[in-house]
């Protein structure tokens, strides 16, 4: 037996994929000066301080822990923060851990944004993870080529840009499900083992362990190995029925220890109940920003709207034709690659199903399967005979050259996101023991000074509560305002906005109107919005306002003139 070579294309892959998703991996780190400013800009982000919050909620249980996800990411982020909190430990910089502002940390500001840092550099190596899936994958099914064009394809889609940067759980799901199906890839290429099957359910586990909506793409893969068990290429010994108990196995144990459920089970059906009840007030219009489609005739073409056009966003429109071009050509050349087809579809299902609302990220695993077919459409059009299919690869760079600028225009704009230049005209501006107010989540204020202190004009509730925006709350908001003016009001969107809508859901339009028209006393003095570096080129919005958002504080009129003299506006 001849010695195994390692491949070098995936060492080239995964150090091309480190290169673009490092550069600005330190986006949206918290300056952690106070407790209100402590968490990182990224929606749905739980870092830096949720992780290690669930792993000391293990051992002392508190009534108010975070719900959202089942544990996998926490236990991976903890293990990477391990090797820092040591050190902090050793050096004397960390002791007495608490749930409260300074946490245990001797120096919080810089521990809080190193703690941010080594958590999206986690997401950053899990992203690189997902582009060799893609590229394993794309090998084993058809060639080295067009695993090569499924890895760039799946690295240049425009979500990786920004999930690859956060401590999102998201980018940790998809390599866990592109791992997953890498191994499903494997054994429709090579046939049924008892490595590829317990491969196979780890990482289905795992990712399920990540985000349970995740086993969606899984429904279908029992009866994708029984087809192949029984017409594709047979290895080893292993049965099939023996590889589906081999992988069933394997899933519940990497899912029971990865979610918590062996480990804090208590904690996980009290996830689950959480998100049932979340999942019950979307359905019933309770959430502010979402609006699942009803199952209704228009309520379906819309969803399908929203989902092609979701693919598209991520894909590119000519990205999205080459996928269908691959789809027909396997189904007609190679129909026996179209069992790869199956958890696009069992995902595609159940979202329509049962979320029926559409966001980029929870397209990322149905674009995931697209890219391996358009990759396809490209190497098959390279050899054919006819001029026409040549034309294909030239359609091919030209995706990747587009889906490339769109990712570089948002890199672009994370790295001179406006509230850093914000935070660099507070600086100058702001002394310890000044208030600076805003609406909506503190933690997405620009940076402020140790000592400056932020606060809420108004108590804001999320997504799942409606704000108060009535006459009563524009009331109690200027009469604060009368009695204990702050230094600077910062209004900027959130999550909870309107599409192109400047300020917060929780900020009544009254006031914006007020804050603008000097009737309450205060005058914008600056204005924030760092330019594109590709203008011209068309770049899809993300699911939230959350990269470069409009930035406008105001003052009191009798500052304007000072505060103005220095040069308001970053436009």
């Amino acid at each position: 037996m001849g010695r195994r070579v390692f491949d070098k294309t995936y060492l080239l892959l995964g150090l091309l994929a480190l290169a673009v998703y490092l550069t600005g991996f330190g986006w949206g780190v918290p300056d952690g000066n106070s407790p209100d400013r402590a968490h990182s800009w990224g929606v749905d982000a739980t870092v830096p301080l949720g992780p290690l919050a669930e792993m000391h909620n293990i051992i002392h249980p508190k009534p108010d822990r975070n719900l959202g996800y089942p544990l996998m990411h926490s236990f991976m982020v903890s293990a990477a923060y391990a090797p820092y909190l040591g050190y902090l430990w050793l050096t004397g910089g960390f002791r007495n851990p608490g749930a409260a502002y300074p946490y245990g940390f001797a120096d919080p500001a810089p521990a809080l944004r190193n703690l941010t840092l080594i958590a999206q550099f986690l997401s950053v190596v899990l992203a690189a993870g997902v582009v060799l899936a893609a590229y394993d994958a794309g090998r084993s099914l058809w060639d080295r080529a067009t695993g090569i064009w499924a890895a760039l394809l799946v690295m240049t889609a425009f979500p990786m840009f920004y999930y690859s940067r956060t401590g999102n759980p998201d980018v940790p799901v998809l390599c866990f499900t592109g791992l997953a199906l890498a191994a499903f890839a494997r054994v429709q290429a090579y046939g049924i083992s008892a490595g590829r099957a317990v491969a196979m359910g780890i990482f289905a586990g795992f990712a399920v362990g990540t985000k349970e909506p995740s086993a969606a793409s899984f429904l279908l893969l029992p009866l994708g190995l029984i087809v192949l068990g029984r017409k594709g290429p047979r290895t080893g010994r292993t049965g099939l029925y023996t590889a589906l108990g081999l992988a069933a196995a394997a899933a519940l144990l990497a899912f029971g220890f990865g979610s918590g459920l062996f480990v804090d089970s208590e904690r996980y059906f009290a996830h689950l109940e959480f998100m049932r009840e979340r999942s019950r007030a979307v359905a019933q219009g309770g959430a502010i920003m979402i609006a699942p489609h009803p199952f209704t005739w228009s309520g379906n073409i819309d969803l399908a709207k929203d989902v092609i056009a979701a693919t598209t966003a991520i894909m590119t429109l000519p990205g999205l034709l080459l996928a269908a071009g691959g789809l027909a050509w396997v189904a007609w050349r190679e129909r026996s690659r179209l069992l790869f087809t199956l958890p696009a579809l069992s995902y595609l299902a159940v979202l329509c199903l049962t979320v029926r609302v559409v966001q980029l990220r929870y397209l990322l695993p149905v674009s995931f399967t697209l890219a391996f077919f358009a990759a396809r459409s490209v190497t098959a059009g390279w050899g054919a005979r006819m001029r026409l299919y040549r034309a294909v690869p030239v359609l091919g760079c030209l995706v990747l050259a587009a889906a490339f600028l769109k990712g570089a225009d948002l890199t672009y704009s994370m790295i001179h996101d406006s509230r850093y230049s914000a935070g660099a005209w507070l600086e100058k501006r702001t002394e310890p023991g000044d208030r600076v107010e805003t609406f909506g989540p503190q933690p997405n204020l620009p940076p402020l000074k140790q000592g400056v202190v932020s606060a809420q004009a108004i108590p804001f509730f999320g997504a799942m509560k409606r704000p108060r925006v009535d006459a009563a709350a524009v009331s109690e908001i200027s009469r604060a305002w009368e009695v204990n003016p702050p230094k600077f009001i910062v209004i900027m969107p959130d999550y909870t906005s309107r599409k192109g809508e400047p300020y917060s859901r929780s900020c009544p339009p009254a006031i914006y109107r007020s804050l603008n028209d000097g009737s309450l006393g205060y005058t914008q003095v600056a204005a924030f919005e760092s330019p594109r570096l590709f203008p011209w080129l068309s770049r899809p919005d993300l699911d939230y306002p959350t990269v470069n958002p409009p930035i406008r504080i105001y003052a009191r009129a009798r500052y304007a003139s000072r505060q103005t003299a220095a040069g308001p506006s970053a436009r």
